[in-house]
């Protein structure tokens, strides 16, 4: 008998424990959702949504006029080569 009570005592121990546990992990949990929301709502207080704006302003577009040089000049040869093409078989 008197070991049923020890390991009721124990339970009782540990449970206590389990809830305490479980408050600090709730705590940790809402923390963290509360950072994420403000992240989402104002970007200026999380760190990586203000390197990616430093980024985006920091860019000269150089990169973006290059590919639509690119994207312009090889169009330009598709249509000369499907003309000359279409001139080729109509001989």
């Amino acid at each position: 008998m008197k070991s049923i009570n020890d390991l009721n005592v124990e339970l009782s121990g540990f449970r206590s424990e389990m809830k305490e546990f479980k408050k600090a992990i709730e705590k940790k949990v809402e923390c963290l959702d509360n950072r994420s929301v403000q992240c989402q709502v104002n970007p200026n207080v999380c760190a990586t949504a203000r390197r990616l704006e430093e980024h985006i302003k920091a860019d000269s577009g150089k990169a973006g006029k290059t590919m639509a040089v690119i994207a312009c000049v090889i169009s330009c040869f598709n249509v000369a080569l499907t003309v000359i093409t279409l001139i080729v078989r109509s001989l």
